[in-house]
């Protein structure tokens, strides 16, 4: 007696093995051509969601294999593997001559994940085969935009966090508040919720740390109670993981002069780094215990820091880098500090040489009153008038105790006039300053010596003399305005008095005799006018008012010209006859009305 249910047990057994070989064979070519088609599992229409399938819906798979990819098989079987379990869809026997179409394979969602459907052909054992997802009904979070998340942080040394993010959409129509969940080993992360509104687009963003060197895994999610999330809002991703960088002192070195440690720390390739750098003393004394300290961001490399030391310490001092905010190794490093203790007494004398001689002399000596040695150094002089330096020289090591003595020459003029000279000592443990008194000798031949400075009076009085002559200047010219304005005068004082009339439309213009041609402002017509001496200002005045009075214009409405320059002019009829004046020409005339004339 043949046993019926052993019958699907074996062939899903075979579906299995030959699934797992089969994916191996990533060049065979497809056996059959598919078709899916999602509907609405209540209304049986086309799901308005597009490639989405949710929970509810229908899924209707069709497949067509042609007699060319039938080969020697004489059946065929349709499987459907969820959740690890396969389930027999449908099943067929091939016929010679005819094709495999098959268009009504329905398969209703009730779950979640991956559905794969495997199409076998026996007894070849050859498989084709589709996948979908199934996601929540209601579904509320889809990705938006680009799949996947964005990786921060790289690249990744041991310790290091790793940040994610993934830009998700609500299409649902409800506020929902999900987060971003991380899992790398046996550590998980949890990011903060994040309120969604219906419509609206955000970004979720949490963190996690790796510490295994190599390569590592990274499964993100993205979730939340209630929540209806799409499949494409979770996967995982590889990142490489380096070793932990390394911090290291390779110099330390004191400068005495001014009071630091210069502290040189290479930092290995990678990332960025912040970093503690201080320094205390190995034994307490002598020194505050607020230590110095430098927190700066460095680079990968070598790079120099500098910290404050008190001048007066002496002894040891142990320098410290610290990693800040990463699981790096401190580094440390110890250096003596010697006592120095310097001074110097710088004393300068200046020495003359007679007005005859082409140089001038300063005596000076250095005694060196402190511990410590003052290396090779130089001397300089210095005219304090203008600050030139009149001349320097090198002066040679002076032990402590020991005093050097010279003189230090120069050539330059400094001319009749005393002053100051400042002499410059440096050295390696400072700079040291004294003045002497510059006081040239006098010429015997002249005499007597003048009690004020020979270029300073001459410059007094040149500009005594500019300031007499400017003030002299001006009171004669302010004495012939007032003259000319009390007494009258002819000629161009009175530009006013020399007129002429414009060529073109008649304009009385006034000019000076300095001017060769007037242009009329009316016209903007160039007259020459004639050069004929005048009557004189008051008798052309009274011809003017006369003429003046004795013209007239009259007109039939409210324009009206003037006599003199055909001006157009507005004078209303209900105010004529009334006295008008031309502001071209600036005549007077009557303006009557037409008829009355």
């Amino acid at each position: 007696m043949r046993r019926l249910w052993l019958g699907p047990i074996i062939f899903a057994t075979l579906l299995f093995v030959g699934s797992i070989s089969t994916s191996g064979q990533s060049g065979q070519s497809p056996i059959a051509q598919w078709d899916v088609e999602t509907r609405n599992g209540q209304t049986d229409e086309i799901s308005g969601n597009g490639s989405i399938i949710v929970m509810g819906d229908v899924v209707i798979v069709g497949f067509v294999v042609s007699q060319d990819n039938m080969e020697n098989d004489d059946r065929w079987e349709l499987w459907m593997k969820h959740d690890g379990i396969w389930i027999l869809l449908q099943n067929g026997e091939l016929s010679d001559g005819e094709n495999v179409d098959e268009t009504d394979v329905r398969i209703q969602i009730n779950s979640t994940g991956l559905f794969e459907i495997h199409l076998r052909l026996f007894p070849s054992s050859r498989t084709d085969s589709i996948d979908f997802h199934a996601d929540p009904n209601p579904l509320d979070l889809v990705p938006a935009g680009q799949l996947g998340v964005a990786i921060q942080g790289e690249p990744l040394h041991e310790g290091d966090p790793l940040t994610l993010s993934a830009l998700v959409h609500n299409r649902g129509e409800r506020t929902v508040s999900p987060y971003l969940e991380l899992v790398s080993g046996g550590d998980k992360s949890t990011g903060s919720p994040v309120a969604i509104k219906p419509g609206s687009s955000k970004e979720l963003e949490t963190s996690i740390h790796v510490f295994n060197t190599g390569s590592a895994t990274v499964h993100w999610a993205v979730t939340g109670d209630g929540i209806g999330v799409s499949y494409l809002l979770s996967d995982s991703i590889e990142v490489t993981v380096l070793p932990t960088q390394t911090l290291e002192i390779t110099s330390v070195i004191h400068d005495a002069e001014l009071d630091s440690l210069e502290v040189s720390v290479l930092l290995s390739e990678g990332r960025d780094r912040e970093l503690r750098i201080s320094t205390t003393p190995s034994i307490s004394g002598g020194f505050n215990a607020q230590s110095p300290q430098v927190i700066a961001s460095m680079m990968p490399g070598l790079q120099s820091f500098s910290l404050p030391v008190p001048g007066d310490y002496s002894g040891e001092m142990e320098i410290f880098v610290e990693p800040i905010g990463w699981p790096g190794e401190s580094s440390s490093e110890k250096i003596i500090l010697e006592p120095l203790f310097s001074d110097a007494n710088l004393i300068g004398e200046f020495t003359s040489q007679g007005s005859d001689s082409p140089s001038q002399e300063i005596s000076y000596r250095i005694r060196n009153t402190g511990s410590s040695t003052l290396n090779n150094g130089y001397i300089e002089a210095i005219w304090v008038v203008d600050g030139r330096i009149i001349s320097s020289e090198q002066i040679p090591e002076i032990s402590p105790s020991d005093e050097y003595s010279s003189k230090i020459s120069f050539s330059q003029l400094l001319g009749a006039t005393p002053g100051e000279i400042q002499l410059v000592y440096k050295s390696n443990l400072g700079t040291y300053t004294t003045t002497v008194q510059y006081t040239p000798e006098s010429d015997d031949d002249a005499g007597f010596e003048l009690p004020f400075q020979l270029q300073a009076a001459a410059i007094g009085s040149v500009m005594g003399m500019v300031v007499l002559l400017l003030t002299v200047l001006v009171m004669r010219t302010l004495n012939t305005e007032v003259t000319s304005a009390t007494f009258g005068g002819e000629g161009p004082k009175i530009p006013k008095d020399l007129s002429t009339k414009c060529s073109n439309c008649g304009l009385q213009l006034y000019y000076s005799k300095m001017e060769p041609n007037v242009r009329c402002p009316a016209c903007s017509t160039m007259n020459k006018p004639s050069r004929q001496q005048g009557k004189g200002s008051r008798q052309k005045k009274e011809n003017s008012t006369i003429q003046e009075t004795e013209l007239k214009a009259s007109s039939s409405d409210d324009i009206i010209s003037c006599p003199q320059c055909d001006q157009a002019l507005k004078v209303p009829m209900s105010r004529r006859p009334v006295m008008a004046r031309c502001p071209a020409c600036k005549c007077t005339f009557e303006a009557i009305v037409e008829d009355s004339v």
